[in-house]
């Protein structure tokens, strides 16, 4: 019978700390069994070379959590339960300008109905490797989920995990896993060394895809169409979002912003919608910015290409930029 190690006796072969195998695990650098927090490992899979690096030997420095969150990617949900307020232009746009900054950016489509993966030229019909297909080799499997091989690049530092029209099924599905507000967080894990920004574009509904979203996710900004009545829409999401917070799915969480999308600045009644979205805000979440509707967003999304692509110049694109430059910064100075 083949020898099952546990992560502390594997720690010990290799004269590492437990703390690095676990990692490893994660990362998929080594093939592990998952059971309940912990792992098993094969005695074989511990012969290979690579592992007993410059790391053998050495102590596991303490880890600072706030260190190591900033080490990892910053996960960032784009939540709003309300349809067409540009959840999906706001991820994509926002996570191609930071790839021109030089930072590596995953986006992660979460929605059924792919729009994020469409307007990235891809069909989604024709994805086999998508969001859904990780999740459900993670429950389905003892296995590390294998999220790269989903995991297409569109660009410079700027690559996507698919979606299409079977991740509707996760509403069966998810419903009956143990932990299953976790799935995602699970899912993503071997691939947060990877890359400094994750944006996940959730679908337009407080579901368990968007709990999910919100469970692994360092912040929330929310898209919001200045219409009649956003107030209330804006309002049970961040209900959402404190009981994510109180039930202790993930207490960090926090509002990183406001993004007012699809804005025309002519008519009285945007200006008046805008005024009672502030008042009602009472400067507890800022308004980031605010992005004017505009052809060139709909072009884009038509030609398969990134807004910041399709049109740099273009005065959409640039309020994406100043909109980047603030989480860039607040990021840094964290």
């Amino acid at each position: 019978m083949e020898d099952v190690l546990t992560a502390e006796e594997a720690a010990r072969y290799l004269k590492v700390h437990p703390k690095t195998i676990q990692r490893w695990c994660r990362e998929g650098r080594i093939p592990a069994i998952r059971v309940g927090n912990r792992y098993r490992l094969r005695a074989r899979d511990l012969e290979r070379p690579d592992l007993r690096d410059e790391e053998a030997g050495r102590p596991e420095p303490r880890r600072d959590p706030e260190r190591e969150r900033e080490r990892r990617a910053r996960i960032v949900a784009i939540a709003n339960q309300k349809g067409g307020v540009g959840k999906t232009t706001t991820t994509q746009a926002l996570g191609s300008v930071l790839a021109e900054k030089g930072e590596r950016v995953l986006l992660v489509d979460l929605d059924p109905q792919a729009s994020l993966t469409a307007s990235l030229g891809l069909n989604p019909a024709e994805m086999v490797h998508t969001i859904y297909s990780v999740m459900c080799q993670y429950m389905e499997s003892e296995q590390p989920p294998e999220t790269r091989r989903a995991i297409v690049d569109i660009d410079t530092g700027l690559a996507l995990v698919p979606s299409n029209i079977n991740l509707s099924a996760a509403e069966v599905t998810l419903p009956n896993q143990v932990r299953r507000e976790y799935v995602l967080s699970e899912t993503l894990a071997p691939v947060l060394g990877s890359y400094d920004w994750i944006l996940v574009d959730c679908p337009p509904s407080l579901s368990l895809l968007t709990i999910n979203a919100l469970t692994c996710a360092d912040s929330c900004l929310v898209p919001v169409a200045p219409e009649p009545l956003v107030t209330v829409g804006v309002g049970l999401l961040f209900q959402t979002v404190a009981r994510v917070r109180r039930t202790k799915l993930n207490p960090r969480l926090e509002v990183e912003g406001i993004i007012l999308t699809k804005v025309d600045p002519r008519p009285t009644l945007t200006r008046g919608v805008i005024e009672d979205l502030k008042a009602t805000l009472a400067g507890k979440i800022p308004i980031l910015g605010e992005v004017r509707n505009s052809i060139r967003i709909q072009e884009a999304s038509a030609s398969g290409m990134p807004l910041s692509r399709y049109r740099p110049a273009a005065e959409a694109t640039a309020a994406y930029r100043e909109i980047a430059e603030v989480l860039y910064a607040a990021r840094r100075a964290a």
